[in-house]
């Protein structure tokens, strides 16, 4: 039996040609990320760096500003012949203490010592020192002390106000007052002295001022032009003087003294000496009593 025959498709088929194809060219992607970590490879790189530079000078600066406190101290308390226990406050201020050695010199010192031996007395000393050379045997640009000594320490230097016993020792209007009884025609009449003290070559001197004879005032110069007066009062009426040169370096000298309150201020200079000169390093002496 013959098979059936599929009908015929009488459209004519349409023929396709191949359409034409864009190639893009596409950037690769891995080149571009390695790039990118480079660049931040390298920063990171260059932060860490520029963090340890700055751990190394905070660290370095700290170390020298302790070398340099210690070494100061040193030299101020052999200077001084202080204690090697003393109290002793060394400030070498807020700068860096490399950048400062860079340019070969410290810009400012401070140096507290809360008890300072004087002679005979104590005080409260504050050093201040600018142009401080890195080479300590160069000289300072300047340097003073001011040592405050209170009135119960003036007190100790009874002896050297007056060549009569005194009953009293008291500072006022910037003057000492000293006290003692005299005996004038078998009556005992307090007497009161003001002597103002002030620099001397290698110490303080005391000059009387004013003498007070019970409720009278009088000039020590008036005084002194009465005949006969010095039988009386005539130990009251000297100038004297403590020498402090032996307690100090030979460098260093007796600038300006003062009554300030309550309180006796010696200024001392020692512009030019060096740390580690003979000026600083050797004490100065008393002339012969």
């Amino acid at each position: 039996m013959a098979e059936p025959i599929a009908p015929r498709n009488e459209q004519p088929t349409e023929q396709f040609e191949p359409s034409q194809t864009r190639v893009m060219e596409v950037p690769p992607d891995k080149p571009a990320k390695r790039r990118r970590r480079w660049w931040m490879g390298a920063l990171i790189a260059l932060v860490i760096t520029v963090i340890l530079l700055l751990v190394a000078f905070f660290v370095g600066d700290a170390l020298a500003r302790q070398y340099a406190t210690g070494l100061i101290r040193e030299k101020i308390v052999a200077a001084l012949k202080l204690d090697p226990n003393a109290a002793v406050d060394v400030n070498l201020g807020d700068g860096s203490i490399l950048l400062q050695a860079a340019a070969g010199s410290l810009d400012d010192l401070r140096v507290h010592i809360p008890d300072f031996v004087l002679g005979e007395v104590t005080g409260e000393a504050e050093i201040t020192a600018t142009g401080v050379p890195i080479d300590t045997s160069k000289p300072l640009g300047t340097m003073g002390i001011e040592v405050t000594i209170d009135e119960a320490n003036v007190q100790k230097l009874s002896g050297y106000l007056s060549g009569v016993d005194l009953t009293s020792i008291e500072l006022r209007d910037k003057f000492i007052r000293i006290g003692t009884n005299i005996d004038v025609l078998l009556t005992n009449i307090p007497v009161a002295v003001d002597l103002a003290p002030s620099a001397t070559d290698g110490g303080i001197s005391f000059e009387p001022v004013t003498v007070l004879l019970g409720d009278q005032q009088v000039s020590v110069a008036d005084l002194r032009a009465i005949p006969g007066i010095s039988g009386i009062v005539g130990n009251l009426l000297g100038s004297r003087t403590v020498c402090v040169a032996s307690y100090l370096p030979r460098g260093l000298t007796v600038e300006d003294v003062t009554v300030v309150g309550t309180d006796l201020v010696v200024s001392i200079n020692g512009d030019g000496v060096a740390l580690e000169g003979a000026g600083f390093s050797q004490q100065g002496t008393c002339p012969p009593s």
